[in-house]
């Protein structure tokens, strides 16, 4: 904090010796002047008052000045770099929330996980494995995510098990993903790897979340994994993710499908399948490449509740070797993911047992961290909040910005606690935009509890809770999350729940400054004012003007990261058409 201080400092005497030196001489001098001018523009400053300006002055990555043109354009130097907008409008750097990078948005394209999705039979299944099998090296691991999520799409109503694994693949582990990463399959390699057997206890006999499923006639695991704590053994025995395969596969996500939507600033919670260490030891190495990272990172350490023990979870906490937030210009670490439940596919949600998850709680909380809390079902949301009023009781914090996301279904005294105790809700709206049509009348409500469905970011708002939003895993593209948050439309156009949207300034803010605020650092970014990083995103279309329903379709034609363009997109028609993608296998969003 006191380095930023410093920074900002040193800024604002910056940029009153030059505003007094323009005022006195022709020409500033080079050593003084800015780097970079942009200017012509509409500027959205989106500062406390939502200024509007025409030109921004950058020096050092920093912003030094933003204003009229005439007041900009005076500070240039002679090496100082002008660049005409032409009118086009800019942003600060969207600020993504919550961002599974690791996996599935860094997972490498491919045509057959593409096709996994789609398959309607077990014999579709193996003939892509032998396939991919055919094309990997003998003891290599075979890793496909991305299958169906529903096994009634399957024609033998099943999922495949190492029996129909192993025909085609008896020298190569096996693992498949199906059911939206809540069923693991894998062959008899991949079982004798991991040191699974009809011996190995089952993890939801300790009260974590996973089974391995047991052949009735032999007694032995049929191949089939469900749960993350059943998956994490799988996982962890193959090495799905090496910090080498995670560097590689990260950081041409960061490319691909981050800084060409606007995004300079992300979160990344991990993933209940990625291992914290490899994760984190990636993005060091892509920290200390020498062209650096392309956005800034906010890298949550997820506590693996529902696939740990309840001593081994605080003896994570205790582990961990310095005091949150330990943090530079690009990478931040200050911040718990704690999933407290996990939906499945035809059966009840999983559920961390409350007593465990309040102890976790309370200790993240005891130790200084900044709590990130995944929550999905009523009971979860309201041990949570008894467990943070208990943890403040207990050891009282000031300004602790803890966080609570999905919370579809708050009660009155959900709403009263978050804003008691000033919990930040983080929704994802872009969900809407494939809710069926008559979801209306096929939603179950409770008139004790009703559930306001995805996403009530108005309902929280209207608390005076505040509201951040984030893209999770798909689709990516911050802009997309502003038209729903506005419009609230599905796919067919059709409206949904118009109550609960937000203003676009408010959507704005939301993907920006208060997102910034949300991390402790909004006052080193997420608005376009002096002293703060100069981290910009450039629209083809003024978003201020446009018809709300048009917001989706703006295309981004360049993203600044600390004073440089580390994104300038090759087709600078502002009419272009826009691609959102889903995960993993890529496929367009709007389809």
């Amino acid at each position: 904090m006191m380095k930023n201080w410093v920074n900002q400092s040193r800024l604002v005497m910056f940029v009153l010796f030059l505003l007094v030196y323009s005022s006195c001489a022709s020409d500033v001098p080079s050593i003084l002047a800015p780097d970079r001018i942009l200017h012509s523009g509409v500027i959205v400053t989106v500062d406390e008052d939502f200024t509007v300006a025409e030109a921004v002055a950058i020096k050092n990555g920093l912003i030094v000045a933003v204003g009229s043109d005439g007041e900009i354009l005076s500070l240039a130097g002679a090496n100082t770099e002008k660049i005409d907008l032409e009118g086009k409008t800019v942003l600060p750097g969207f600020n993504d929330s919550h961002l599974h990078l690791a996996w599935p948005v860094g997972e490498v394209p491919d045509p057959a996980i593409q096709r996994l999705g789609k398959v309607q039979s077990i014999a579709e299944i193996v003939e892509l494995v032998r396939q991919k099998v055919a094309d990997t090296p003998a003891g290599e691991l075979v890793w496909m995510p991305g299958g169906p999520s529903r096994v009634e799409q399957i024609k033998e109503r099943r999922w495949p098990t190492r029996q129909d694994l192993d025909r085609v693949s008896p020298h190569h582990p096996v693992i498949l993903i199906f059911a939206a990463d809540h069923v693991y399959v894998t062959n008899s390699r991949g079982l004798a790897v991991a040191k699974i057997d009809r011996n190995t206890p089952q993890p939801y006999r300790r009260d974590l979340f996973g089974e391995f499923q047991i052949d009735p006639r032999t007694g032995e695991p049929t191949g089939v994994l469900t749960g993350r704590a059943a998956a994490r053994i799988l996982r962890v025995a193959l090495n799905v993710w090496s910090t080498q395969e995670l560097e590689t596969n990260m950081g041409r996500a960061i490319e691909t499908d981050v800084i060409p939507y606007g995004i300079t600033s992300l979160s990344d919670p991990q993933n209940g399948g990625s291992p914290a260490q490899p994760i984190q030891h990636a993005y060091q190495r892509l920290l200390n490449r020498k062209d650096g990272l392309p956005a800034r990172i906010n890298l949550m350490i997820r506590l693996p509740v529902r696939s740990l023990s309840t001593q081994d979870s605080l003896d994570l906490i205790d582990s961990l070797l310095y005091a949150p937030p330990l943090k530079n210009d690009f990478l931040r670490v200050g911040t718990f993911k704690i999933a407290l439940d996990k939906g499945r596919p035809g059966q009840e949600p999983y559920i961390v047992p409350a007593e465990k998850g309040k102890r976790v709680l309370i200790e993240g909380h005891k130790k200084g961290w900044q709590l990130y809390v995944h929550i999905t079902t009523p009971q979860t949301f309201d041990y949570a909040c008894q467990a943070l009023e208990e943890a403040y009781r207990l050891y009282p914090r000031e300004d602790a910005r803890h966080i609570f996301t999905h919370i579809n279904q708050p009660t009155r005294e959900n709403l009263q606690t978050m804003k008691r105790l000033g919990i930040i809700a983080d929704l994802q709206v872009n969900s809407i935009y494939h809710l069926a049509d008559d979801v209306e009348k096929t939603r179950t409500l409770n008139p004790q509890r009703p559930d306001l469905g995805p996403k009530p970011v108005a309902t929280y708002r209207d608390m005076g809770i505040p509201v951040i939003l984030s893209s999770d895993q798909a689709p990516i593209g911050p802009l997309f999350t502003v038209w729903e948050a506005v419009n609230r439309v599905r796919k067919s156009g059709k409206v949904f729940q118009p109550e609960e949207r937000l203003t676009l300034q408010e959507a704005i803010r939301a993907i920006t400054i208060t997102s910034a605020w949300t991390f402790f650092e909004d006052d080193v970014k997420g608005s376009i004012e002096e002293g703060k990083y100069a981290d910009l995103v450039v629209l083809g279309r003024n978003i201020l003007t446009i018809d709300p329903l048009e917001i989706k379709d703006i295309p981004v034609l360049m993203t600044m990261t600390n004073g440089k363009f580390v994104y300038v997109n090759p087709n600078q028609d502002p009419n272009q058409k826009v691609e959102y993608l889903r995960y993993p296998a890529r496929t367009s969003y709007l389809n």
